[in-house]
């Protein structure tokens, strides 16, 4: 009798039933889509279809025959000129279908996109999840709709080559570009590994001079003091000292709450946004500095999962009025020079499509916390434990920081002559 099963990540049922093969007399194990995502109704159609393989059999349908007829119509279109990719694919799904019962998945650039994003939103942080939807929505357009909807294996080595040069014309660092082809990529590995296709396109494509792009220049201890000064507010004020002294990125540090933060034991712990999808907690003891902060903090609400920042936590990122762009004011303000631009603009040009970064920004202060722990003889091991970096993952696993160690960390930290604005 026929039995219906999902497939990992797939909306709609299989149906498995088996049939004598009439050259063999053997069981013959078919499996076949039932179109349907409804549970009882997919049993019914799966049914059917044993019902219909069953009649199909008796009727002495020979699979070898089957096979031929279909070859033949394939030559009938070589000979008249109309064999393409597409049709070579139909045909192969008709091959398979009769040898095995199968059906054979077909995707689209745009298909397998889609179903790709779908899956990775299952475990992938917000950031990450925002830029593979960017960079997979920049391939697309630059395809154009028709295109997109090709079949998967169309995307030629020559199309990846084309696109990262529009993506470099349009102004876009070597290392933003990098990230591009990166994540492009990652889209045709999976489609590999799922056997829809034989041939990556990003993969054949020559190493990239990432030698325009920016590295990230760590603060002084001076200009931080400078920093601090010129906060708009005790809250910015204390925003600073934490991504100064825990190394956590800026929407991790602006929504960080009480219940992270354990005065008692000294120690902030939490689950940094871009690794939450993989549960790797980060446990940083409290500098002094930062400690005498949070202890003259007001509390407003008995609510353990209280922001400790009430009025910053609600403020975004990335937009124009968002916390970055205050940041860089506040550096302004302060004196502090920005560095070097990614790109110049010559008065009158466009900017393109690509941003202009700075070597210093507020992420600089997570580069100024790993600085200080390296220049305080603060070991790799206990430096990653830490700043909860992702690289040399499966060192990190089998690693487990001493919190002793982490705390003595923390103390090599320069102190900081603080005085309130």
């Amino acid at each position: 009798m026929a039995s219906i099963y999902k497939r990992p990540e797939a909306a709609t049922w299989q149906a498995q039933f088996y049939v004598k093969d009439p050259a063999t007399g053997e069981l013959r194990k078919v499996r076949k889509s039932t179109g349907h995502t409804n549970r009882k109704k997919a049993l019914t159609a799966a049914l059917e279809l044993e019902r219909n393989s069953q009649g199909v059999v008796q009727a002495g349908s020979d699979r070898a025959q089957r096979a031929k007829a279909v070859l033949a119509e394939a030559v009938a279109e070589i000979e008249r000129e109309t064999f393409t990719a597409p049709t070579a694919r139909k045909y192969l799904a008709k091959l398979l279908e009769i040898a095995t019962g199968e059906e054979m998945q077909a995707y689209s650039i745009q298909t397998w996109a889609d179903e790709w994003l779908r899956r990775k939103e299952r475990e992938s942080s917000k950031a990450t999840m925002a830029r593979y939807q960017g960079h997979t929505k920049a391939l697309l357009s630059w395809l154009g709709a028709e295109r997109g909807k090709k079949p998967l294996e169309s995307l030629t080595a020559l199309d990846a080559r084309k696109w990262r040069e529009s993506l470099q014309d349009e102004g876009r660092a070597g290392k933003t570009v990098l990230a591009y082809m990166k994540d492009a990529g990652a889209l045709y590995r999976a489609a590999i590994r799922e056997g829809l296709v034989s041939f990556n396109p990003f993969t054949a494509l020559e190493a990239i001079d990432t030698g325009d792009s920016l590295d990230r220049k760590p603060f002084t201890p001076a200009e931080v003091v400078g920093l601090l000064g010129s906060a708009p507010s005790e809250e910015w004020r204390g925003l600073i000292l934490v991504a100064a002294f825990t190394g956590l990125r800026l929407g991790d540090a602006a929504r960080l709450s009480w219940a992270s933060v354990d005065l008692e034991a000294k120690r902030i712990t939490l689950i940094p946004s871009k690794t939450k999808k993989k549960k790797r907690e980060v446990r940083i003891p409290i500098q002094p500095d930062l400690l005498a902060f949070f202890e003259g903090v007001p509390i407003h609400s008995d609510k353990p999962d209280a922001p400790v920042f009430q009025k910053l936590s609600t403020v975004g990122v990335g937009a124009r009025a968002g916390l970055s762009q205050a940041f860089n004011k506040v550096m302004q303000k302060a004196g502090v020079d920005r560095g070097k631009p990614s790109r110049v603009i010559a008065e009158g040009e466009s900017t393109g499509k690509g941003r202009i970064t700075y070597e210093r920004g507020f992420h600089s202060l997570r580069h100024t916390f790993t600085t200080w722990l390296r220049t305080a003889g603060v070991s790799e091991e206990d430096r990653m434990a830490l700043t909860g970096h992702s690289t040399r993952e499966s060192h990190q696993i089998y690693s487990h920081a001493d919190e002793a160690a982490l705390r003595d960390a923390i103390a090599k930290l320069p102190s900081l002559t603080i005085s309130k604005a």
